[in-house]
């Protein structure tokens, strides 16, 4: 699907343009804040091909594309309109998730030039170690000095962000900022006589690279900001309210905020020292495991004050940049072994490339497109998380910038000389390793996800175990007329694209069971039933054709997905009269699913009543 229709697909199931108050993207992800959560068909969303999985969070709809995440923002954005400065007023959720959400508001933005400055910085390591550039050559100096330029004006794009996320005015954020950072003011405070502001103290101290004392300062500054303009009469209020926020907020930023959050930094560089210094190796074993589940709950972006203060503090950082290593290198080796072993040709180019873009970094395409929706790959994540972590820390691996951790980062870890390198090498390859052998030990149920009908239903997951030899009656799930799947005016069936089977045209709305098994796919749209049995037939009853644009309307399930089921239960009802008032097509197609060389031998006749045998399937044992 291209950029410009998948979107457009996008932004009418979030409920229209009409809908979309704010539209931005990160490395792998859509998110959208809307007004109306209930026009949203999060269902319908997932189906869309290039949507590997939807999240909502506090109001916020998190639509996880990959890697082609920028191209298909920029398709969004042309219809909905750059919204990046829409006042959004947030929504009420607990302590944590609101601190996580604001976190990831201030630092996801950034996160494209941190990398850039990051991989500058690498490459420059590079140059040195390769003895291509000389460290007391003009040459070093400016790419040196460039690769800074993030690090060391880090409060001025946090306060723009921040400004962003508290809804203030995020150019007046950026001058706040530029007082910490000015040139007179540092050497103010190098020079080591005491300041004063007013008669009041002014801290020494250095906000280069810091975090949190900008991010206080704009949050304060957004109250201030908002009582500024309740006073200011409107005719003069261009320039008088953005003259009582500075007036209030510097003197608050130089003598009491800015000092207490390097206060804090402070502390939080002690805590980092510490947690490296008294037990550095548990919390590294432990993050590496549970890495994929804190990118599932998006609580990683609560770790990025942490990793920064790290960085400034120690020089190094392991949270995140080697943590994250040993997971995202497992990604990519379950991966590999699931597209080594899936007989889907179209699942198996999914899973090549999520797995190339786990090791260079990105996880998401691996972990919602493939490990996390066949489970037990995602186990064998876990377990790559725990080989790689114990590498990591027998090791002492560290990694000296802000990369994201994979293959690509290996330029971050030359700084620790050859050991460390040696280390990085043998952290991913266990890694890989760990995850490719076990995924391949284990097993999984080989999803067939993009093989979609006309109708609108993907096609019923097959099996990858192996099925013994079969030999089953398979009974009718509705009475009426029977037809062979030629007669069915919808390609996907009449030219047996799912499978061989019949089809029914209902003379009732009673649908039931035919044959003894456990219902594996049920959808929100109740149009159609998957049926596995439990010689490891895969059956489908699809109830009418398109019907799933009724979105449910005139059908009711009576079981369950996970549900075991016996011959001639009753699965769901159809209001028959009433979806053939509507215009639809009701034939019922009855299909194995995964009936590759499979014979089908007609029992019923034209006409046949429910829970009376409708055809037997032969089959000899094969791979699903």
């Amino acid at each position: 699907m291209k950029y410009a229709e998948l979107a457009q697909k996008i932004v009418e199931l979030l409920g229209g343009k009409s809908n979309i108050r704010q539209a931005t993207h990160c490395a792998t992800r859509l998110r959208f804040i809307v007004k109306e959560e209930s026009a949203i068909q999060e269902q319908a969303l997932r189906q869309l091909p290039g949507v590997l999985e939807v999240n909502q969070r506090m109001g916020e709809i998190q639509v996880v594309i990959g890697n082609e995440v920028q191209n298909v923002y920029y398709a969004v954005n042309k219809l909905v309109g750059d919204s990046e400065s829409t006042t959004v007023k947030e929504k009420k959720g607990n302590g944590l998730s609101r601190i996580i959400d604001t976190i990831a508001g201030i630092f996801t933005p950034i996160l494209p030039a941190l990398c850039g400055c990051a991989m500058l910085q690498a490459v420059l390591v590079i140059l040195t170690t390769l003895n291509w550039v000389a460290t007391d050559s003009t040459t070093y100096q400016i790419i040196n000095y460039c690769s800074n330029v993030i690090f060391y004006f880090l409060p001025m794009l946090l306060a723009f962000t921040s400004a962003k996320k508290f809804n203030c005015n995020p150019y007046v954020a950026v001058i706040l900022a530029g007082c910490l950072l000015h040139p007179d003011f540092i050497a103010m405070t190098s020079a080591g006589t005491p300041i004063t502001l007013f008669g009041l103290p002014v801290t020494a101290a250095s906000y280069s690279s810091s975090v949190l004392p900008i991010i206080i300062a704009v949050w304060i500054m957004s109250y201030v900001e908002r009582f500024a303009d309740r006073v200011t009469p409107s005719f003069v209020k261009y320039f008088i309210k953005p003259l009582i926020t500075l007036l209030i907020m510097i003197p608050l930023t130089l003598v009491i905020i800015g000092p207490a959050g390097a206060i804090g930094g402070n502390y939080l560089a002690m805590l980092v020292a510490w947690l490296q210094e008294q037990a550095g190796w548990l919390v590294t074993i432990i993050m590496s495991v549970i890495a994929p589940l804190i990118v599932i709950t998006g609580m990683h972006y609560a770790l990025f004050p942490l990793v920064f203060q790290s960085l400034a503090s120690l020089g190094y950082v392991v949270l995140m940049g080697v943590t994250g290593l040993a997971t995202n290198l497992g990604q990519g080796g379950a991966c590999f072994a699931v597209a080594l072993k899936t007989r889907n040709k179209e699942f198996r180019q999914l899973a090549v490339s999520a797995g190339l873009t786990a090791c260079f970094g990105i996880s998401e395409p691996a972990l919602y497109g493939v490990t996390l929706k066949l489970k037990r790959p995602f186990w064998a994540v876990l377990a790559s998380g725990l080989t790689g972590g114990i590498v990591a820390v027998v090791t002492s691996l560290k990694a000296y910038t802000f990369l994201s951790p994979g293959l690509m980062a290996f330029p971050g870890f030359i700084a620790g000389g050859t050991s460390n390198m040696l280390a990085f090498l043998a952290c991913c390859v266990v890694s890989f390793a760990t995850a490719f052998i076990l995924t391949w030990v284990l097993g999984f149920e080989d999803v067939i996800e993009n093989s979609t009908s006309s109708a609108g239903m993907p096609a019923p997951a097959t099996s990858s175990n192996v099925i013994s030899a079969v030999e089953e009656t398979i009974l009718t799930p509705v009475s009426g007329q029977v037809v062979t799947l030629s007669t069915v005016q919808d390609k996907i069936f009449s030219e047996e694209i799912l499978g061989p089977g019949l089809a029914i045209q209902p003379q009732d709305g009673q649908v039931y069971a035919p044959a003894d098994g456990t219902i594996t796919a049920l959808f929100e749209t109740r149009h159609a039933i998957g049926i596995t049995t439990e010689t490891g037939l895969e059956i489908l009853i699809h109830l009418g054709l398109d019907t799933v644009n009724l979105k449910g309307e005139g059908f009711e399930n009576k079981v369950a997905k996970g549900e075991k089921v016996k011959a001639g239960q009753l699965l769901a009802t159809m209001d028959l009269a009433r979806l053939t008032a509507l215009g639809y097509d009701m034939i019922t197609p009855v299909v194995i699913t995964n009936g590759e060389q499979a014979q089908i031998e007609r029992l019923a006749n034209e006409k046949a009543q429910a829970q009376t045998p409708l055809f037997r399937v032969k089959r000899g044992g094969s791979n699903a």
